[in-house]
């Protein structure tokens, strides 16, 4: 099993080593993949077992499961338990098995930038850069991968153990669809020796290579989809190479068997987990989870698996994450020293029924940290900043780094409204700004006044946005751009808590201009991507408040009318974190990019796009 390191697929080094290097290291969790080494998440070890409810599971389970076949087109990854095709036979996109969205679970596979995103019908079965893939090749491979999000457990990064579990079905489907078989509600546990497993309950259809005719259904068990080892157990998540290489696995007599390791096959030598092969002999997929002497043999290996989660750091359980447009039950953690006061602050300066809003906003807040991964990668290193000004609070809320106060969420304060017809149908300005700067990386970005305009379900959030870019020996260039239509709303999927503090909401952002993130047409992200939730709280009282509280003796405070108060704990919880931004790793392949769009900056600099990769491989009819 590998960590990190995918391309030479390496052991571990043993637990003792490991445990040594994160100690002086701290806890870096790393994604890895054919493209170089991807941050997830970085932070110090929790003291304690801690509740999780937003973990995120992707895996890719080897390159084979998005592999060129033989017959059929490809293999491929489907949302959902497929129902019964009655036969050994290839799927039609009108019998509707296949599916990229299913309550928890999604499908995604790259395109040519490394953005993920859900494919179709159509494109299932193309390479990244749209290309079909070839069953001649053992790297002509889509690469998709499925995404389970919403799960629940238990985390303890200082003893190193995890217990999560996730609701719903994936489907992995060979040749076409003339096998397929469903894994359910998975199960993924760490133990302090940094061993691991993911288990999930098996089901499908029975079917041979050698008698089409066969085809029935089979029992549901427990199978184990990965064995880990070598887990770093981070407080945002690891991402580690199930082991497959050097592993072995015995087969029924009769049937395609596991060769002898050789010169030839010693870099991809090895097999999926034991019961697992075992359930494959049913599928007639078996020998497409190990090493069979077969053509495809290169592309079998497992591909790495990530996991990510948010914690929280007082020992609680974090809150459950609802349905985008939903309101966030208020928690208030502690806030670290330095950062702005996590409590809510209720004056008596009023009745709390005089802050309802009736025709007209007169104060407020929005609480949005834009984008946590990128806060994340700018906040992390020596030497860069994020700044606020002009009434811009950095919260203590959501830091993106532990103990960098600098990296947490935002609240706007109110500015000024010019329409109010509902909580459905208003425009709101906001004050504020921040600014992040990476003077390694030759930049600047500002975001500054963001502006709401909500119609019904959707709107848009307008705000000023500039780049500075510097590179060594050159005057550095600044494009500012005033009102651009920075970001996508999305209010569906919840209702607004409309009551006598005022109306609150939790609203979906994603990016739509992307021009302050691109650096000479390479970008940071593409378009529709999303960003992190907002929470927008509308009051009928003058200033910048969080919602009443009430008090140990009953009594409950009105709005703070100063302009002094704290929205912190309307942070909202989302359901998962998008996809990270990049490394700072000086990989060959990174520094490209950023030098050409630094105007001849060289080595040094380094900007990857994130791509969270995981790919499936998958054997179906050897």
């Amino acid at each position: 099993m590998t960590t990190r390191i995918s391309g030479g697929r390496t052991r571990a080094a043993t637990a003792t080593a490991r445990r040594g290097i994160a100690s002086v290291l701290g806890v870096v969790v790393g994604v890895v993949s054919a493209a170089g080494v991807v941050v997830v998440g970085a932070g110090p070890a929790s003291a304690a077992s801690v509740s999780v409810s937003d973990a995120s599971l992707a895996w890719g389970l080897s390159g084979e499961q998005g592999g060129g076949a033989f017959f059929g087109g490809c293999n491929f990854l489907s949302a959902g338990k497929a129902g019964d095709s009655g036969s050994s036979r290839l799927w039609t996109q009108g019998d509707d098995f296949y599916a990229t969205r299913d309550g928890n679970v999604t499908v995604e596979k790259p395109d040519a930038a490394g953005v993920f995103g859900e494919p179709s019908w159509a494109t299932k079965c193309q390479d990244p850069n749209g290309a079909a893939v070839s069953a001649g090749s053992t790297s002509s491979l889509s690469r998709n991968r499925v995404v389970f999000s919403r799960g629940t457990g238990t985390v303890d990064a200082a003893a190193g153990t995890a217990s999560i579990r996730w609701s719903g079905s994936f489907t992995s489907v060979f040749y076409g669809g003339l096998t397929y078989w469903s894994a359910s509600d998975p199960v993924l546990t760490v133990d302090g020796d940094g061993t691991g497993t993911l288990t999930a309950t098996a089901s499908g259809y029975g079917a041979d290579m050698n008698d089409p005719g066969t085809w029935v259904a089979l029992p549901a068990r427990t199978v184990t989809l990965a064995k880990l080892s070598g887990v770093e157990v981070g407080a945002a998540g690891f991402s580690v190479t199930p082991d497959y290489l050097g592993e072995s696995v015995s087969v029924p007599s009769g049937t395609t068997g596991q060769p002898a390791k050789s010169g030839s096959n010693q870099a991809f030598w090895g097999s999926f987990p034991q019961d697992f092969v075992d359930f494959q002999q049913s599928t007639g997929q078996s020998s497409y989870w190990f090493t069979s002497g077969g053509a495809r043999d290169a592309a079998k290996p497992a591909t790495p698996l990530t996991l990510s989660y948010t914690t929280r750091t007082d020992g609680t359980a974090a809150p459950t994450p609802g349905e985008p447009g939903t309101t966030p039950t208020a928690t208030t953690p502690s806030s670290p020293a330095g950062a702005a006061d996590a409590s809510p602050t209720g004056t008596t300066s009023g009745a709390a029924e005089d802050c309802a809003v009736t025709d007209a906003v007169k104060g407020g807040s929005l609480t949005w940290g834009f984008k946590k991964s990128f806060r994340s990668y700018v906040g992390g290193p020596t030497g860069n900043s994020i700044t606020a000004d002009d009434g811009l609070k950095i919260l203590a809320q959501d830091l993106a780094v532990a103990g960098r106060n600098a990296t947490g969420s935002y609240q706007w304060p109110f500015e000024s409204s010019s329409a109010y017809t509902s909580p459905d149908d208003f425009t709101v300005q906001y004050a504020g700004r921040v600014t992040y700067s990476y003077p390694a990386h030759f930049f600047k970005v500002a975001i500054a006044e963001p502006r709401l305009v909500v119609r019904g379900t959707t709107g848009t959030l307008y705000a000023d946005v500039s780049l500075t870019v510097s590179a060594p020996d050159a005057e550095p260039t600044t494009d500012a751009r005033s009102d651009v239509a920075l970001a996508s709303l999305d209010l569906s999927g919840g209702t607004a808590d409309n009551g006598a503090s005022g109306v609150t909401r939790t609203v979906r952002t994603a990016i739509q201009d992307t021009k302050a993130f691109t650096f000479n047409g390479s970008n940071f992200y593409q378009k529709g991507q999303r960003l992190d939730d907002a929470t927008v709280h509308l009051s009928g009282c003058a200033g910048t408040g969080a919602a009443p509280t009430t008090g140990p003796d009953g009594t409950t405070g009105g709005q703070d009318t100063g302009g002094t108060g704290d929205d912190s704990a309307l942070v909202p919880d989302t359901r998962f974190r998008p996809d990270e931004l990049a490394s700072t790793g000086i990989g060959a392949h990174a520094t490209g990019a950023l030098a050409a769009a630094a105007a001849g900056a060289t080595a040094g600099a380094a900007l990857m796009l994130l791509a969270r990769r995981r790919r499936h491989t998958a054997g179906v009819h050897r």
